[in-house]
């Protein structure tokens, strides 16, 4: 019996023994899992815009995306760079087209990158139309999801998602690629217009400027030209109309004092009596002169 007993306490040391071997031997495991999930995440995630960034983007306003990816890309004046402005207008409608697609913070990013590393194809590697073909198909093989791989989650584009990627790559660069080669490979002539102008500015001493058309000065302008408002001139007339009148009537009342009824009566008898005495001296002229044409025609009419 004693032994056994160093026997089964072996057996015992050698099963916990094979225990921690096999904890181990599952905890390596499960570790190089991890490792395995880690290598395999997205790799074009957050190489362009950051985390922080892409969180910062996604509620924003297609005027403020658009001001926050140009600060983002350095891209600072866009308004007065055709270059810039071109690149600006290119990442700015890829992540809009990215949010319309619901895709996620991280596969947004990973979208932009793409967008990125097929614009630094044309602009440093010089590559061809056919040779970024293949680097894209390479790319998207490299962050899309595939039935054999089970490691994959949902940081890699599906399917159908790198199907649209790839129709809008088309219809966005591919399409356009001999104009994105001209805008990076060829320097535009730059055309400098220069305009001379003369303005001329009027003095401020005067209280109004002076008519440009005349070329007169302001004395001569407000005393023969400047038309003087109408209804401080109506005024003065119609005072000096009712002067006159008060004038006149006092004249008048001044003439007719010094006379009585029976004046008035008598020079009015006096100057009606010369008025019909001259009338019927006129008369009587032409009723003579008639008599004596009378006269003459029956005389006339008497003889043989």
């Amino acid at each position: 019996m004693p032994r056994h007993k160093p026997k089964t306490g072996r057996s015992q040391h050698d099963s916990h023994s094979s225990r921690r071997g096999a904890d181990k031997a599952v905890t390596g495991s499960s570790s190089n899992e991890e490792t395995t999930v880690k290598e395999k995440e997205n790799p074009l995630a957050w190489k362009l815009i950051s985390s922080s960034q892409m969180s910062d983007l996604e509620p924003l306003t297609v005027d403020l995306a658009q001001k926050a990816l140009a600060e983002i890309l350095q891209l600072k004046q866009y308004e007065h760079s055709m270059k810039e402005g071109i690149l600006l207008d290119y990442y700015v409608s890829g992540f809009l087209w990215a949010k319309e697609q619901t895709f996620t913070i991280l596969q947004i990013s990973a979208f932009m990158t793409l967008l990125n590393v097929i614009l630094e194809n044309i602009n440093d590697k010089h590559l061809p139309l056919l040779d970024n073909l293949k680097e894209l198909s390479k790319l998207m093989t490299e962050v899309s999801q595939s039935s054999s791989d089970i490691t994959r989650g949902v940081e890699f584009f599906t399917v159908d998602q790198s199907k649209a990627i790839i129709n809008y790559m088309k219809i966005s660069v591919f399409q356009h690629y001999r104009l994105y080669e001209f805008l990076f490979h060829h320097t535009p002539d730059l055309k400098i217009l220069d305009t001379q102008l003369e303005v001329e500015v009027i003095k401020s001493a005067d209280p109004f400027p002076s008519p440009l058309e005349e070329s007169l000065s302001w004395d001569i302008y407000s005393s023969y030209i400047l038309q003087q408002p109408t209804e401080e001139a109506e005024p003065e007339v119609v005072q000096e109309t009712e002067e006159e009148m008060e004038v006149k009537d006092s004249t008048t009342e001044d003439a007719l004092a010094c006379y009585n009824m029976d004046d008035v009566t008598s020079m009015l008898s006096q100057v009606t009596g010369e008025m019909l005495s001259n009338i019927q001296n006129e008369i009587s002229e032409k009723l003579q002169k008639q008599e004596e044409a009378f006269t003459t025609r029956i005389n006339k009419l008497k003889k043989p």
